[in-house]
């Protein structure tokens, strides 16, 4: 719960020296903004190492096919990467941009999730007479 405290308490930060810096240097405000959220998912690192790890643990415990598992995590980072990367593109006004980073990332979703789809497919057969 202290993290989140520190997460909170870095963007407010971000925000107050946002909003200083926005009158005058609104080129510099942006980038205000773009180190606060960095710092932020940083933060969040050690979280993020530990579910992996916790994950792992249960792929190698259940026996689970572990290019699925990769796949997942392909897919669950591409999803978080475009999220930022998408926010990152609307605050600095180019929504333009940003849906095209949405697309992108879209794309990307889909063929990390080939394999899963052909495993999907190959249990069906399996299963049909």
């Amino acid at each position: 719960m202290t993290l989140f405290f520190k997460i909170i308490g870095v963007a407010l930060l971000t925000l107050i020296c946002y909003l200083l810096v926005k009158q005058s240097k609104p080129e510099v405000a942006f980038l205000v903004t773009i180190v606060g959220s960095c710092f932020i998912v940083g933060l969040c690192m050690d979280m993020l190492i530990t579910i992996i790890n916790t994950l792992t643990g249960f792929v190698e415990k259940t026996n689970i096919n572990q290019s699925l598992f990769t796949s997942v995590l392909k897919i669950v980072g591409v999803g978080y990467l475009t999220e930022f990367a998408s926010g990152i593109c609307d605050d600095a006004g180019n929504s333009s941009l940003a849906s095209r980073v949405q697309f992108a990332g879209k794309i990307f979703i889909l063929f990390f999730s080939l394999p899963i789809i052909n495993s999907l497919l190959n249990i069906i057969i399996e299963i049909l007479p």
